[in-house]
C-alpha cells in the first residue's frame, strides 16, 4: 500500500513539475479585461485588471521643448479597438478624441509611447496592434526592470537605458488593415514601452493597442509545492523504519 501510494505522489509531483507558467491575455479594446481610467488630461493612466493582477498603462510623447525631443505627459485612452494616445500637438483632447486617426499611437512629427507597468516582473510574450485602416504596421518596443514610480517626462529615446530599460527593439511589418500579432520574444521586466517605429522612416505607422500577452518568468514559479517534497521525504523515512523491524 505504501509503495504504490509512493508512486502515485511521485507521478503527481513529476506532472506538477512540468506545468508551463499561465499566461496572462490582456484585452484592450471592447468586452476587454475590466479598466479604470483616472485622470482626463495629459499624464492620465488607464489601469486594468485580471483577476487579482493589475497593470497600469501611462502615455508619453516627445513633443518636449527643453530638451528637445523629451518625452511629455500625453492622454491614453481604451477605444473600441485598444488603447490610444493624444499628444500635446494633437489639439485639444476632445478634438484628437473625435478625430479618425489622431487618438492612435503613431509616429507622424511626433513619437508616441505607451508604458506598461506591472507589479511583478514578466515575462513579454506577444503584443496585437489594430492599425483602424490602411497604415505601416511598424513597431519600436523596450523591455525594463524600472522603479514602481518612474516618469518619463524630460527623458530620451537616448537616456531610456538610464531608466533601466533594454536596448530598442523593432518589429518590421508590411502596411495592412488587420490587427497583427507580434512576438516580444519572451523578455522579462516589469515594464514595457511600446511605440511606432522610432525614428520614423517616412512611411507613417499608426495604430492601437489591442491585446498584450505575458507569462510569469521560470525563475519566478515555484515548480513543485514544498509540502510535496517533504511528504516524500517523511514516506522514505517511514519506508525506512519498517525495514528495520
Amino acid at each position: 500500500m505504501l509503495k504504490s501510494f509512493r508512486a502515485w505522489l511521485l507521478a503527481m509531483v513529476a506532472v506538477l513539475s512540468c506545468q508551463p507558467a499561465a499566461a496572462s491575455t490582456w484585452t484592450f479594446g471592447s468586452s476587454g479585461s475590466y479598466y479604470v481610467t483616472s485622470g482626463s488630461t495629459y499624464g492620465n493612466k488607464v489601469t486594468s485588471y485580471e483577476g487579482a493582477e493589475k497593470l497600469q498603462t501611462f502615455a508619453w510623447s516627445n513633443t518636449a521643448a527643453t530638451p528637445v525631443g523629451g518625452f511629455e505627459t500625453a492622454y491614453i485612452r481604451r477605444f473600441s479597438t485598444g488603447l490610444g494616445v493624444c499628444n500635446r500637438y494633437e489639439g485639444a483632447i476632445a478634438d484628437c478624441i473625435g478625430g479618425s486617426v489622431d487618438h492612435q499611437v503613431d509616429n507622424i512629427s511626433q513619437q508616441d509611447v505607451v508604458l506598461f507597468l506591472f507589479e511583478s516582473p514578466q515575462a513579454m510574450e506577444s503584443l496585437t496592434i489594430d492599425p483602424w485602416g490602411l497604415w505601416d504596421r511598424d513597431v519600436s518596443f523596450w523591455v525594463g526592470t524600472v522603479a514602481p514610480s518612474i516618469s518619463l517626462t524630460g527623458a530620451t529615446f537616448d537616456t531610456l537605458a538610464s531608466l533601466g530599460f533594454s536596448a530598442q527593439m523593432n518589429s518590421l511589418n508590411a502596411p495592412g488593415e488587420p490587427a497583427l500579432t507580434l512576438s516580444l520574444g519572451g523578455l522579462v521586466g516589469n515594464a514595457l514601452l511600446v511605440g511606432a517605429l522610432n525614428p520614423a522612416d517616412g512611411t507613417p505607422d499608426r495604430f492601437k493597442i489591442r491585446k498584450l500577452v505575458t507569462t510569469m518568468p521560470s525563475s519566478t514559479v515555484v515548480p513543485v509545492p514544498a509540502a510535496a517534497w517533504l511528504f516524500l521525504s517523511a514516506l522514505g523515512s517511514i519506508a525506512g523504519l519498517r525495514r528495520l523491524r
